[in-house]
C-alpha cells in the first residue's frame, strides 16, 4: 500500500489562504500542541477566528491552505474523514473571515489527528534535527517509511519523528478524491522534500 504526506494546493491561485494565526492561537502557551498528535479540546478556544488572505485568491476550498500548518476542514471533509478515516480526530471550529471581514456562514474546523506513529527509515531517509528538540526531524529531504512498523489499521497518522506532518494511506487518499475535495495535494513520497535540496 502506498502513502502520502498530505500537503496544502499550492498551485492552484485560486485558493483563498490564511497567512496569519490568530492571537487567540499564537499567544496561547500550549499552541504547539496542535501539530503534536496530542488533544487539544481542553484549552483550545472556544472563539477562534481566522482572516483570509487578501494577497492570495478567494475561492474557498474543503481544506483551507496555511501557514501553521494546520487541517482546517470542511464539513463535507469532516463527514468524509469520520465515515472513513477510521482514525481518533479531534474537530475544533473556527470561524472564517473573508477578505472583506465578513464571517463566512460554512462551518470550518481544525482536523486534529491524535497519535503519532514512529516508522521513517533513519538509514534511507536524508533529514536535518531539530536544534531544539534534537529527536524531532525539521526537515526532511529525502523521505523513506519502513512500512512494517505502521500498524494495518493506520489510514491516517502523524509522523512521531515530525509529528507536524501528517501521512495518509492510499485508499482514503482515493476515497478523497473521488468526493472531489479541493485544496489538498498528495504528493508522491519521493517527491516530497526535493524542494530543499541535499539528496
Amino acid at each position: 500500500m502506498n502513502y502520502y504526506p498530505w500537503l496544502h494546493d499550492d498551485e492552484d491561485r485560486s485558493l483563498a489562504w490564511i497567512t496569519y494565526a490568530p492571537d487567540v492561537l499564537r499567544d496561547h502557551p500550549k499552541e504547539h500542541q496542535l501539530s503534536e498528535g496530542v488533544s487539544v479540546k481542553g484549552w483550545y478556544p472556544a472563539d477562534v477566528e481566522m482572516e483570509l488572505s487578501d494577497q492570495r485568491g478567494i475561492k474557498l476550498a474543503d481544506s483551507v491552505p496555511n501557514i501553521m500548518s494546520l487541517l482546517i476542514v470542511s464539513e463535507k471533509l469532516k463527514a468524509l474523514m469520520e465515515e472513513r478515516s477510521g482514525a481518533q480526530l479531534e474537530f475544533l471550529p473556527v470561524r472564517l473571515r473573508d477578505q472583506k471581514q465578513r464571517l463566512v456562514q460554512k462551518p470550518y474546523y481544525v482536523m486534529n489527528v491524535l497519535g503519532t506513529v514512529e516508522c521513517v527509515d533513519l538509514e534511507r531517509s536524508k533529514f536535518r534535527r531539530s536544534h531544539i528538540i534534537p529527536e524531532r526531524i525539521f526537515r526532511f529531504f529525502h523521505l523513506i517509511l519502513d512500512e512494517s512498523k505502521i500498524p494495518p489499521d493506520k489510514k491516517i497518522f502523524r509522523l512521531k519523528e515530525d509529528p507536524s506532518l501528517v501521512i495518509i494511506r492510499e485508499d482514503l487518499c482515493e476515497d478523497i478524491l473521488r468526493a472531489k475535495v479541493e485544496g489538498v495535494m498528495f504528493l508522491e513520497m519521493d517527491e516530497y522534500g526535493k524542494e530543499w535540496g541535499q539528496r
